[in-house]
């Protein structure tokens, strides 16, 4: 899907009091359908709820977190995968909070306790993957980073299945215009998988010259195969 044919981003519908959210202020709406498939939800697809939250402090708006949804809808339809419910909330953080240094981990969970803390306030129940898109990741290369859960766990931290996207990664420019950095973080979480090379641009590409919105076959199996995609209802 190119972006140059993308519908205008006009909003559907109010934001509401965000209910369980522990943030000091917390405002959700659904987004429909038709804002992030102007065209139409493709059929015969995996189903995939996810929640966005992005902070009202950054640089961050309701309509850079809805471009990211769509080139994100665009590159998962190419794995049979396209968005069901989808929440997206504008949160405010403590204040002062500008982002977390992703170096700095608790020994306990191997996770910023930042993440673990603002991971928590987040609802019961929330779908994920969740997005968080924040001012800044500091101590790493990369712009954005996300959190699967514990391979040892019983059951699933608050942080499991979120990733953290400073808004750097959404202005950079990219050679590819169709690449989405939340697509990319959702496709680490969906098929458990890392980097990997190779001669052309694709979406998990270890090179940040070569990121794309392709997105190699095998990744694609594991993404359509995930255990937070859903098969869709007659």
């Amino acid at each position: 899907m190119a972006l140059a044919c993308m519908a205008p981003l006009r909003a559907q519908g109010p934001y509401v009091p965000w209910p369980g959210a522990g943030f000091p202020l917390a405002e959700m709406r659904h987004v429909p359908a038709r804002e992030i498939y102007p065209s139409g939800r493709p059929g015969r697809a995996g189903i995939l709820d996810a929640t966005v939250v992005f902070d009202r402090r950054s640089p961050w708006t309701q309509g850079r977190a809805l471009r990211q949804l769509r080139k994100t809808a665009a590159i998962l339809e190419h794995c049979g995968v396209a968005f069901g419910k989808v929440v997206l909330a504008r949160v405010e953080f403590s204040r002062g909070f500008k982002g977390f240094d992703a170096a700095e981990v608790d020994p306990a969970t191997g996770v910023p306790a930042e993440v673990v803390r603002l991971a928590s306030l987040l609802p019961q129940g929330t779908a994920r993957p969740v997005a968080f898109l924040i001012r800044a990741v500091r101590g790493t290369d990369s712009l954005a980073v996300s959190y699967g859960p514990p391979e040892a766990a019983r059951s699933k931290p608050a942080y499991a299945d979120t990733a953290w996207l400073s808004y750097r990664s959404h202005w950079l420019p990219r050679r590819d215009p169709d690449y989405s950095p939340v697509a990319h973080e959702f496709a680490h979480l969906l098929c458990r998988c890392g980097h990997a090379g190779g001669p052309s641009r694709h979406l998990l590409h270890k090179a940040r010259n070569f990121l794309g919105s392709s997105v190699l076959p095998e990744d694609c199996a594991r993404i359509r195969e995930s255990s937070l995609v859903q098969e869709e209802q007659e």
